[in-house]
């Protein structure tokens, strides 16, 4: 099937797990370059005009990128023709590897197995805090949001009585652990929250391949911020720019 006709088919699928792996295992078999010609045009398309079928096909492709259909070596592939074809931008997608953005000890430190809720309460372990994690409670559900263990972090996700608003405060959480950032990104409820992604973006602790893959589902105006945003990192300032400038031109050629 072509690059278009399996895009336009994204928007009859409902469950966002679905489009995913749809689109992952479509990547894998197809044509590297039909295929990256094909996206960066979709990629033009939802930054450049209010193309709301384009904006959710690039929100599908920034997870089913890392989606396990789409292996390794496809995933190279694509990178190799993203490059040959010009689409930089497009590229940095397909790459899957980041620098440290905390320090072991860091790490260590916030993984402790018991901490306290509050400041001055009586350590929990890490099965006390993944059981209340489950409560009902919003006064509880307001404490556990700051923990940063990536166990808490799971159980908590799939908490009903969580709110969106919830979630953007566990995104934010700083410092934190990056691999609880990666279970928020990857979630398949949450993960399409406009406001949940841009704290993702946001947060210095997330994974940069991560944070560069989410920031491309950002709206212009969330990018010209980015992208002029000192304190990112600046693979993820030229991503937000480059960005720009792909939506810029298709505007001006269909103007």
């Amino acid at each position: 099937m072509q690059p278009a006709a399996v895009i336009a088919g994204l928007k009859g699928i409902r469950e966002p797990t679905i489009r995913r792996k749809v689109l992952a295992e479509a990547l894998a078999q197809g044509d590297p370059s039909a295929w990256v010609d094909a996206l960066a045009h979709v990629l033009a398309r939802a930054i450049g005009s209010a193309d709301g079928d384009a904006r959710a096909a690039v929100d599908t492709l920034a997870h089913a990128v890392g989606d396990a259909a789409l292996g390794y070596d496809a995933r190279q592939t694509l990178y190799a023709a993203a490059r040959r074809h010009g689409h930089s931008a497009l590229a940095r997608l397909f790459l899957d590897a980041s620098p440290a953005t905390a320090t072991d000890e860091e790490v260590a430190r916030q993984m402790s197995p018991e901490r306290p809720l509050r400041p001055r309460g009586r350590p929990l372990s890490l099965g006390e805090r993944k059981s209340l994690a489950r409560t009902h409670a919003r006064d509880f559900i307001l404490l556990l949001v700051r923990d940063p263990h990536p166990d808490v972090v799971a159980v908590l996700l799939e908490n009903p009585h969580l709110t969106e608003d919830d979630v953007v405060r566990m995104a934010a959480l700083r410092p934190t652990v990056p691999t609880a950032l990666l279970t928020i990104a990857d979630h398949a409820r949450w993960s399409t929250r406009y406001a949940v992604r841009r704290a993702l973006v946001l947060n210095p602790w997330t994974p940069l391949h991560m944070a560069v893959r989410l920031a491309t589902t950002l709206r212009p105006r969330d990018l010209e911020a980015l992208a002029a945003d000192a304190t990112a990192p600046i693979a993820v300032r030229q991503h937000a720019a480059e960005l720009l400038v792909a939506g810029r031109r298709r505007a001006a050629a269909v103007s």
